[in-house]
Formats: C-alpha cells, structure tokens, sequence
C-alpha cells in the first residue's frame, strides 16, 4: 500500500465518520473559553477579540488545518454578554465553514458570576469527492464525484461559573443533532452522518504565590455517547504577569506545550505545539497553533489585570 493511499484512506474515514472528535480541538482553549463555552461571553469586561490558526500532523498531506475568529462583549447593562464566532475547517475532501452567534446572561452568586449561555450555528459542510484517492485495486464501489455541499443549523447551551481565582464550566452541543445527508451510492460503510450530541467540562484554579508567580492547573473533558472520554489536562505558570508557560498531557494522544506573552495590557500572542506519542508521530512534524487576543477597554470598569482565565 503506497503511503498516500493510506492517508487518504484515513482522511476518507475521517470525513465521513462524525464521532466524537467532529470540532476542531485547540490546545489554547483556556486562553480562549468563548470557544468552548457560549456562556464565557462578555467576561472579560471589554470588547474581546481572538483569532487563532492551527496546522495539524505538518507533513501530511491533506492534514486537518483550521482557523477561529471570535469576538466578544457584555453590554452597557453588564449582564448579558454577545458574541460573534466564525470558524474555516479542512481536512482532506471536507471543508467545514461555521457562523455563530453567542448570548449569555450573567447573575452575581457569592465572590463570583454565573453564566448561562446559548450558542446558534450554521455548518457549511463542503466534500469535494474529485480529491479522494484509492488504493489501487480496491473497489469502494461507486462515490459521486465531483463537490457536495450541506447546510446543517446546530444550538449549543453552556453554564459558566467563575470568581476571581476558580472557574468550572459545562457546555452541551449539537443539542439538535444535525444531519449531513451525506450520499454515497453504493457503498458498504457504516457511519450514521450526524453531528454528535457532546458534553465538554472545563475547571480551572489560579494559585497566586506572588506577583512573581502563579501556578494555574486545569482540566477539559469531552464525552459522546459510544466513544471514550477526551481528557485534556494542563498546569501552567504566571511568570511576572506578562509570560505564561505550561504543558498539557492529552490521553491517549501525546503532549502539548503552550507560551503566551501580553505585550502589552491589551494585546496577547501565543504559541502552541504538540506531538503524538504514538506511532502517528514518526509520520508527521508535530501540530503548531499559533493565538493572538486583543481587548479593547469599552467601559469604565474596563479590564481586571492580570486576568487568569
């Protein structure tokens, strides 16, 4: 079997078997909530922007690449918080375009806020079957050629509590479970084209040592029905405020390091970078994400610095 029959194969299987890794999954999330979390909406106290790019398995061909834009604020009332996030996807064949619109509202329990949160989506999915190639003698039977592409709406609903230190949050999706309508005529494959019904938890602490020093431990958890847990688990340093360093161990993946540096209080980069710890990691160079933020002050209150989540 040549190599890029292979990966094509898999890419293929990939395509059209949406399980449970259907979303792009970023290491930075945590720099980034809004991603994970409609209810993060308008949390930071200010006009909060987000792009972030990630390149996947470098060396593949066909690799899954992805960029995510968001933006994000609370109101003059301050307790609703609206956003706008828009999200390209390739992998292979599929391309996935997604338009989101956020709301959260926001009530005061103790030290802290909790949010609840509805995210409304629409999934452009593309399949351009003209990009599939075959082992050479095997019959898939016969695929429509050519390009194919499917509207799906999909609603997300998340709750997010946090105060000045902690922070825990719950996120359900594609609570409505749209349909791709994928044809494939012919073919003796099984695979139901849904999206997946997901819950994702997120939790988090900041131990401030000193100005010098925070330690940040956290946790990400996604489960679908019939498919083990993704269990993401990272600890991080706050060095002087300015320089975030950590690393993250992936279950059953491999392991991630990650940097941030404010440049200034309104402007944040990042870096990512992560390798398999598997077989898969003698094929490629690694996944590289690349992250900037800004936060443009709207309100008096403006922003709390250093912000830790």
């Amino acid at each position: 079997m040549k190599a890029k029959n292979y990966i094509a194969g898999l890419l293929f299987l990939l395509c059209l078997q949406v399980v449970a890794q259907q979303d792009p999954q970023f290491n930075q999330y945590f720099f980034n909530p809004l991603g994970i979390n409609p209810a993060y909406a308008g949390s930071r106290g200010s006009l909060s922007a987000v792009a972030v790019h990630r390149s996947q398995w470098v060396g593949f061909k066909g690799a899954p690449s992805t960029e995510s834009f968001a933006i994000h604020s609370p109101t003059q009332r301050k307790r609703i918080g609206v956003g706008l996030q828009i999200l390209n996807d390739r992998i292979g064949p599929k391309n996935t375009t997604v338009v989101s619109g956020v709301y959260a509202y926001k009530v005061r329990i103790g030290r802290g806020k909790l949010g609840l949160g509805i995210r409304a989506s629409l999934y452009n999915y593309i399949f351009d079957w003209d990009e599939i190639e075959y082992k050479d003698g095997t019959n898939f039977g016969s695929i429509e050629r050519g390009k194919e592409t499917y509207l799906t709406p999909s609603f997300d609903f998340g709750m997010y509590y946090s105060d000045r230190r902690n922070y825990v949050g719950v996120e359900l999706t594609h609570l409505n479970e749209g349909k791709l309508g994928v044809k494939a005529d012919n073919v003796n494959l099984d695979f139901d084209s849904r999206q997946r019904f997901q819950v994702i938890l997120t939790a988090g602490r900041a131990f401030v040592f000193s100005r010098k020093l925070t330690f940040k431990p956290s946790i990400l958890v996604k489960t679908t029905t019939n498919q083990p847990a993704f269990i993401d688990l990272n600890a991080s340093f706050l060095l002087k405020e300015k320089l975030w360093l950590g690393a993250s161990y992936r279950r059953g993946y491999g392991a991630v390091a990650i940097v941030e540096y404010s440049v200034t209080k309104l402007l944040r980069v990042g870096y990512s970078v992560d390798f398999a710890l598997t077989t898969l990691n003698r094929q490629n160079g690694g996944s590289h994400e690349i992250f900037i933020g800004y936060d443009l002050k709207l309100f008096k209150s403006g922003t709390t610095s250093p912000r830790y989540f």
